[in-house]
């Protein structure tokens, strides 16, 4: 028989599911909020999320190239992942490891794996996204995904096998990567500073699709100079052990596959009463709220979902926002705002919640191509080479800032690059 959580049942809860950028920006604001209006006593911020660590995925394509001569897996754990209990060790917000089986939005209960069922009053959904194989024969057996921490040291460990094997030389050892998003891009860029003979396989006609023309135009001059590969405009229809077959009929013998070229929305969106768009994600209104299937449907509270899981539509342009890390922090923002509107509304505090709306906008980005070398777009500015690369690394560093104190965030931040610059190459 499922346990009901009992800890602190006298005070309402405030769940946030899931410890991406999202969550762990609306866990952060509103424990904050409930702080400041001192209703530590009457509300509880849970955070659930399956590991005890956040992830800062940005690093994951240098966790997976950086050399086991050079630094140990529980090193690189120790700077691309942050400890969630750490993190809010100063916040009104409790951490809950376990694994999310099933959400009752109308019962408004979760099910975890290990601590029973979870009642809530206030809910933030940020479960992030799954990889997609897109049904392709052979793709999930016979390819290393890049998504976790996990997925990058598995892809770390086998790089170490292929070249201690000593059956081929370094640069007779080929790596194929399935999908030449940003990700794609940059974990081929840093395979071939390695010495790897590097193809980057892509569906649509060219790379980094939806990406500034004058960007794609550089990273595609960057890929040439350093000797990836490029093969555009080429699906995968089946992949075996040792080789993949492309829709054209060609054969692409490999060592290793990397898989990057698609995600899709937690599963769990699809159990649940709420609107979904043509890529499963929930539709989601500029408050962040989810929208009920039915307008019958009874709902304790509004229930506002962020980042991969959800799809944002701009009114101006027609399309759906980026699953970008700064996309989903602002609309973190904005859902905690709304949340904490709703609670003082609860308290007769404030009249009426006042709803605040996300206004979509162009995000900058960096993208690293091999080495100590990036280009970043910020606004209408391009900065490539050299310099790009030292703008990531501040922008890393205003990350980790923006989860701990000064002193522990510098000394993570340096750690980190001293590992990495060791790894790269002047290129």
């Amino acid at each position: 028989m499922n346990t009901i959580i009992q800890q602190n049942q006298e005070k309402k809860k405030i769940v946030i599911l899931g410890a991406g950028f999202g969550g762990l920006r609306a866990a952060a604001q509103i424990g904050k909020a409930i702080m400041a209006h001192k209703l530590e006593d009457k509300y509880e911020v849970v955070i659930v999320e399956r590991n005890d660590h956040h992830t800062y995925t940005p690093l994951l394509y240098e966790v997976a190239t950086t050399l086991a001569d050079t630094v140990t897996a529980p090193r690189l754990h120790e700077v691309a992942t942050f400890n969630i209990k750490s993190i809010f060790a100063r916040l009104s917000v409790t951490p809950l490891r376990d694994n999310i089986m099933g959400i009752d939005l109308e019962k408004s209960v979760i099910q975890l794996e290990l601590g029973g069922a979870l009642i809530f009053d206030h809910l933030i959904i940020t479960l992030g996204s799954e990889t997609n194989d897109f049904g392709i024969p052979g793709l999930h057996e016979h390819s290393l995904p890049l998504k976790t921490f996990g997925d990058a040291i598995r892809i770390r460990d086998r790089i170490a096998d292929l070249m201690t094997s000593g059956e081929k030389d370094v640069d007779q050892i080929k790596i194929l990567v399935g999908g030449a998003g940003s990700t794609g891009v940059e974990i081929a860029g840093e395979l071939k500073m390695l010495g790897f003979s590097v193809e980057l396989i892509e569906a649509t006609p060219g790379i980094l699709p939806g990406f500034d023309e004058r960007v794609r135009s550089k990273v595609m001059r960057r890929l040439a100079k350093i000797g990836v590969m490029i093969s555009a405009g080429q699906s995968i229809k089946e992949v075996s052990k040792h080789t993949l077959a492309l829709a054209s009929g060609e054969i692409k013998p490999f060592d290793l596959f990397v898989w990057t070229g698609g995600i899709k929305p937690s599963s769990l969106i699809q159990t649940m009463p709420i609107k979904t768009e043509l890529h499963k994600r929930a539709e989601i209104t500029g408050e962040m709220c989810a929208t009920p299937i039915s307008p019958d449907l009874m709902l304790r509270s509004h229930i506002y979902v962020l980042g991969d899981a959800a799809c944002f539509m701009d009114p101006k342009t027609g399309k759906a926002i980026p699953s970008v890390a700064r996309a989903a922090i602002d609309e973190a923002d904005i859902a905690s705002w709304n949340l904490v509107q709703e609670i003082l509304a609860e308290l007769k505090a404030a009249p009426a919640p006042t709803y605040r709306h996300y206004v979509p906008q162009e995000y900058p980005y960096i993208i690293p191509i091999g080495g100590k070398y990036a280009i970043a777009k910020v606004g209408s500015i391009i900065i490539s080479g050299f310099f790009g690369w030292v703008l990531k690394g501040f922008v890393e560093l205003n990350y980790i800032l923006s989860l701990m104190p000064l002193r522990k965030a510098l000394k993570i931040w340096l750690k980190g690059l001293w590992i990495f610059v060791q790894n790269d190459r002047l290129g």
